[in-house]
C-alpha cells in the first residue's frame, strides 16, 4: 500500500474491449456481466494506482470486501468488441462498509453507457462476521472517498439523473 497518500487519485480509469464469450446472441454485452467488468477494473486500478491488492490483503490479514448490494442503470448498449472507459471511485466509507461507484464512458465522446453502485461490507473471513477497517486502509479511503466518512443520502437514481443532465449539457 502507498505511504505517501496526498497524490492519490480519486477518480480511477482503465478501457476494457467487450469480449465474444460475454455477449447475448445480439451482439450486446450481457446484462450479468457488466458487474464482472466493473469489478475487474476496479481490482486493477486499486493494485495500480493505490498499491492495494486486495487478495494480497486477504491472505496476510484474513479480511475481505464482500459486495452486499449493486445498483445499475445502462444507458446504452454495448456491443461486441467495442472498447469502453471504466471510471471508478470510492463515494463513502464506514468503519466497516464502503461504496463504490463506476461509470463505463464511451471511448469517442465521452456519453455514459452504465453506471452502478456497488456496496461492499468488510468481513473478516474466518470468522464470517463484519470487522472495522485497519487504520491504514481507512487512511486511504479518508484520502480519495469524494463524499468522505458516512454514508451519504443521496439517492442512486438521484445520481443517475444527476449524471445525465451533466451529460446533456456538455
Amino acid at each position: 500500500m502507498k505511504t505517501d497518500l496526498s497524490n492519490l487519485p480519486k477518480l480511477l480509469e482503465s478501457t476494457a474491449r467487450v469480449r465474444f464469450e460475454d455477449c447475448d446472441p445480439f451482439g450486446h454485452l450481457n446484462n450479468s456481466r457488466y458487474i464482472d467488468y466493473f469489478l475487474n477494473a476496479r481490482e486493477d486500478q486499486l493494485r495500480e494506482n493505490y498499491e492495494l491488492d486486495i487478495y494480497a490483503h486477504m491472505k496476510q490479514s484474513g479480511k475481505v470486501w464482500v459486495v452486499s448490494s449493486n445498483q445499475i442503470a445502462y444507458l446504452r448498449e454495448l456491443k461486441l468488441m467495442e472498447e469502453v472507459k471504466i471510471q471508478t471511485c470510492l463515494r463513502w466509507y464506514t468503519a466497516n462498509e464502503i461504496l463504490m461507484e463506476a461509470k463505463m464512458l464511451d471511448i469517442e465522446n465521452g456519453s455514459i453507457k452504465a453506471v452502478i453502485w456497488m456496496r461492499f461490507a468488510y468481513i473478516d473471513a474466518r470468522k464470517g462476521k463484519r470487522e472495522n477497517h485497519e487504520p491504514e486502509i481507512e487512511a486511504i479511503f479518508k484520502a480519495v472517498a469524494i463524499d468522505g466518512e458516512g454514508k451519504q443520502n443521496l439517492y442512486f437514481e438521484d445520481r443517475v439523473k444527476e449524471l445525465k443532465a451533466t451529460a446533456a449539457a456538455n
